[in-house]
């Protein structure tokens, strides 16, 4: 009886690993297409063994997902040798053909969402994954449905997943042979401690200190290389992991930095002194703004989304990206050394916001314990207190990630989002659906909106506005002609992936940026060009996404605009080094200088029009920048590193900050 027992478990273990290694050949072949499809290589020449070592380094990770979905399996039939009940074993024989085929369905969707979430954030799977699930879900819907074949990707999805579950069903239907010993092990107990143990090594991938998958190794000095080998599926989990952790408040960046316990060491760093304050540690990044004249003016702060710089290269009349943006960028002041805070739209958002750096691995505030603190410390409550009407303008819903509710505690007189923004229209001659897309409503009459508020007002006005119009499914107005966009051959080299779907992207780019051309030219000509400030930036780079670059790859991969048009009376009174670096932290200080006088303000930016200070931008990739150089840091935990030390003692005193505040409004309530 043990030895027909053993010989049917040792078969169900076969078949088993048949089936696995059918997925794990299928897992390789989709790494293949990701590295094809996604590789900004001019030449493998030089990286072949680096290319190999990284797919099977990619083989490796993609074998701990399978003894994650062994793992059951090799406990039940261990059991059942035991039980000795053969008609219990074929039932679970019959079962496992339906359990690989739903573990292989879910990791081949991980697969599938990982290389999408890829052309968008050339990352793998992260935690800003989850808050693509908060965005607005129909939107997401009809974006998936404009910018793909969408009817083609499910066929051919169905008819691999068809021929997944026929592979797997005749697998299983393979006679049984007669199995005296593993290996020539006859003693049961030791052969099933042996399937386990090869099943544990499976798991961990490794006999390092840390399994594989959490810390995954580099092999190679190019980025992209080093990409290839993770999969879609153990970045799902340890971004679920970094979510679990948040949404269990453990996310502790104090600890991350190597501030825990000793906060004051940060606010020494920051200052480049051991002489601070140590019994009121935020007047250490207390300022007093130096206004250089008496004049009031207006102040205008616009995020564009998606306005990525490396493109603007490209500009010419034959591909005129910037459209009537362009004489304004030629005419006024454009720093060019400039990232974004984050890699998301929130992300960024929320650091302009509240003048912080983006904190890696944190949620939205809008979407978390601090969704309805009031930041008293940040822009509009300043302003506001100044004498301005304050409003925040989103050409979206309000409801996206919760931002209205969240805007709402920030010091602002008017929330208004994309059924204000058409309310408010004087001319509506269109059909109504013709002024909107999935994401909100198109972008000149958010601008439009602008000005009639300025037009309206009474006394002065504060405006922070937030585009939608560059950003998928990419729709621009059917009444709408477009500059000319004709692709060289230059242009097409550093492009990565499906042209067709990049070319809609420029196009929907183009529109975005030349109606803040268009909204420029009428300002311009208005009454409030004298006494009004206008800022203009991006909230990230996602043409990353489709880009290759020659050089400056890392600044690159995070440069945005920052554009001031400064009335020239006070533009001529101005030191200004467009090469210096900074970050969204910085767009408020310098600001604050500019428009309000002998006002104490909290900052951890600096004022950019200052040449005295050192300049650095952040982006919560771990990515700093400075007037010479932009460096990527692989981790926070890096030591000695200068540009990393100074990031680091930064991120600590904003989250003490944060929760400095958050205790303030706990205790205020």
């Amino acid at each position: 009886m043990n030895k027909i027992i053993i010989s049917n478990v040792l078969n169900v273990f076969k078949k088993l690993l048949l089936a696995h290694i059918l997925f794990l050949v299928f897992m390789s072949i989709f790494r293949l297409v990701f590295f094809n499809y996604y590789s900004s290589l001019d030449s493998l020449e030089g990286f072949y063994f680096d290319i190999f070592n990284a797919f099977f380094l990619g083989f490796r990770i993609d074998l701990t997902v399978i003894g994650y979905i062994q793992a059951i399996p090799t406990i039940i039939l261990i059991i059942l040798y035991y039980v000795k009940k053969d008609n219990l074993l074929l039932y679970f024989e019959k079962f496992l053909v339906y359990y690989l085929f739903i573990c292989y369905f879910v990791v081949s969707l991980f697969l599938c969402a990982d290389f999408g979430f890829y052309s968008y954030f050339k990352e793998h799977i992260n935690i800003l994954f989850f808050g693509l699930l908060d965005d607005d879900t129909k939107a997401l819907m009809v974006t998936f449905w404009q910018n793909y074949n969408v009817i083609l990707i499910l066929a051919i999805f169905f008819i691999y997943l068809s021929f997944l579950f026929y592979c797997i069903k005749k697998i299983f239907d393979i006679k049984n042979k007669n199995y005296n010993s593993f290996f020539g092990l006859k003693i049961s107990a030791l052969i099933f401690l042996i399937l386990f143990i090869l099943n544990f090594l499976a798991i961990r991938g490794t006999f390092g200190m840390y399994p594989l998958g959490k810390m995954i190794p580099n092999v190679s000095t190019n980025e992209f290389i080093n990409k290839i080998s993770h999969n879609g599926f153990r970045a799902f989990t340890n971004a679920l992991s970094a979510r679990e952790k948040y949404l269990k408040k453990k996310y502790d960046l104090l600890k991350a930095t190597g501030y825990k316990g000793n906060i004051e060491k940060a606010f020494e760093i920051y200052k480049g002194t051991s002489d601070i304050n140590k019994n009121e540690l935020l007047k250490n990044i207390t300022y007093k703004t130096k206004k250089i004249d008496d004049k009031e003016y207006n102040v205008v702060v616009i995020m564009v989304e998606s306005f990525g710089m490396p493109i603007l290269k490209y500009q010419s009349e034959e591909f005129n990206i910037l459209g009537e943006l362009k004489k304004h960028f030629d005419k006024d002041t454009l720093f060019t050394n400039f990232i974004s805070a984050g890699n998301g739209t929130i992300s960024s958002l929320q650091a302009m916001l509240l003048n912080i750096p983006h904190r890696p691995g944190s949620f939205a505030f809008s979407q978390s314990i601090y969704k309805q603190t009031s930041f008293t410390y940040s822009p509009a409550f300043l302003y506001k207190g100044s004498g301005y009407e304050t409003s925040f303008i989103y050409g979206g819903d309000l409801t996206w990630r919760s931002l209205g509710q969240f805007i709402k505690h920030q010091g602002y007189d008017n929330v208004e989002g994309k059924i204000n923004i058409f309310n408010h229209l004087e001319d509506v001659t269109k059909d109504k659906d013709e002024y909107f897309h999935p994401w909100g409503i198109f972008d000149e009459y958010l601008y439009s909106h602008i000005l009639k508020k300025l037009e309206n007002s009474n006394n002065k006005q504060f405006i922070v506005a937030l585009s939608t119009n560059n950003h998928p499914p990419y729709n621009i107005p059917n009444d709408y002609k477009s500059k000319s966009l004709t692709y060289n051959e230059e242009i097409k080299n550093h492009i990565t992936g499906d042209f067709e779907l990049a070319k809609q992207r420029f196009a929907s780019y183009a529109y975005a940026v030349d109606q803040v051309g268009i909204f420029l030219d009428k300002f311009k000509k208005s009454k409030f060009k004298d006494n009004t400030i206008v800022v203009v930036t991006a909230d990230n780079n996602t043409i990353d996404g489709i880009m290759k670059y020659d050089e400056n790859e890392i600044l690159n991969s995070r440069n945005i605009p920052l554009y001031f048009y400064l009335p020239e009376s006070l533009k001529s009174k101005l030191n200004i080094d467009t090469k210096v670096a900074g970050s969204h932290k910085d767009i408020f200080p310098t600001l604050y200088n500019l428009t309000l006088k002998n006002k104490e303000y909290l900052s951890i930016g600096k004022n950019l029009f200052d040449l005295n200070q050192e300049h650095f931008g952040f982006n919560g990739a771990l990515v700093v920048n400075s007037k010479d150089e932009a460096k990527k840091f692989k981790s926070l935990s890096i030591k000695n590193e200068p540009m990393l030390e100074y990031y680091k003692a930064c991120l600590a005193i904003s989250e003490f900050l944060i929760k400095t505040e958050y205790k303030k409004n706990k205790e205020s309530k």
